[in-house]
């Protein structure tokens, strides 16, 4: 039986308060690792602001944590368009007044090789990947800073991949956005870090795994067989991939300002998961690819 969120944070010795008076925004947390580290930040104390385009999925993420007895908010939210991004920033602070933390996690992910790529669809990748990260920090840092406290994850993608052109190139561009915003906020109290969860078994790796395996030489079964780490019998359980974002957030954050992370690395340091030297295994490419 798989482990759930609790008890996963239990194991990496985190209290239900470790979070408590925060208000963190988590977008695209209506399914796959947004809504494990929603759920995940939640179960720590924090009040969570879910900012998802699914109208169906962001109200199951917020029953689902209201079931937990956490505090949450859904607002229905384009990331990539600067009106619902004030809007959202509007309803977060009529709500909870401040925001805490940033999590960027909506994607649009499509499996289409460059020839056969409209423009159209490049540009809407390009708006909802970077440009939404752009505009979610845009609004959220200014308070941050005014407070000197503050911390900012922008999920991201390292490892090439035939047929996700797009989606490599924008989350490339956030992890050279996120080390250049490290810098421009360095010493005031807000911590900009890029992280890469992992191969983690999520809705979006699942949608694109029969389209991507052929181009590696896999099946569709054998692509989601893989493994990046001994810790896991193929993809990481995506709640391993919501409590690595969550502790990286309440522990780690200082650490890694400005600095790319995995979510295996994560995971290590909170002790949930063995180092493969630990384990007698040659260590594992580490390298993230799909987050949502």
């Amino acid at each position: 039986m798989a482990e759930s969120v609790a008890q996963i944070l239990a194991r990496a010795r985190l209290s239900r308060n470790t979070l408590s008076g925060q208000v963190a925004v988590v977008t695209g947390a209506g399914r796959g690792i947004g809504r494990e580290s929603a759920s995940a930040l939640a179960w720590l104390g924090a009040k969570v602001v879910i900012a998802e385009l699914n109208n169906v999925l962001g109200t199951e993420t917020r029953e689902l944590i209201h079931k937990d007895a956490g505090e949450a908010l859904f607002i229905h939210t384009d990331v990539s368009d600067a009106e619902s991004v004030t809007a959202l920033a509007a309803e977060t602070h009529k709500s909870f007044r401040t925001v805490d933390i940033l999590v960027n996690n909506a994607i649009l992910c499509p499996a289409v090789s460059v020839v056969d790529m409209d423009v159209e669809l490049w540009d809407e990748v390009v708006a909802v990947n970077l440009r939404g990260a752009f505009l979610t920090c845009k609004t959220f840092l200014p308070e941050m800073l005014a407070k000197k406290h503050g911390t900012i994850v922008n999920m991201i993608s390292t490892e090439a991949m035939p047929g996700l052109s797009a989606y490599i190139a924008t989350k490339q561009g956030v992890a050279a956005f996120s080390q250049s915003l490290a810098l421009e906020v360095e010493g005031q109290g807000v911590y900009v870090i890029p992280f890469g969860p992992g191969m983690v078994d999520t809705p979006g790796i699942r949608n694109v795994a029969s389209k991507l395996a052929p181009r590696l030489g896999m099946s569709a079964e054998q692509f989601l067989g893989v493994s990046l780490h001994p810790a896991f019998e193929g993809l990481m359980p995506v709640e391993y991939a919501g409590v690595a974002t969550t502790y990286l957030i309440a522990k780690l954050a200082d650490e890694f300002h400005g600095e790319t992370v995995t979510g295996y690395g994560v995971l290590e340091r909170a002790g949930v998961i063995q180092p493969p030297e630990v384990r007698g295994q040659a260590p594992g490419s580490s390298e993230a690819l799909l987050e949502r």
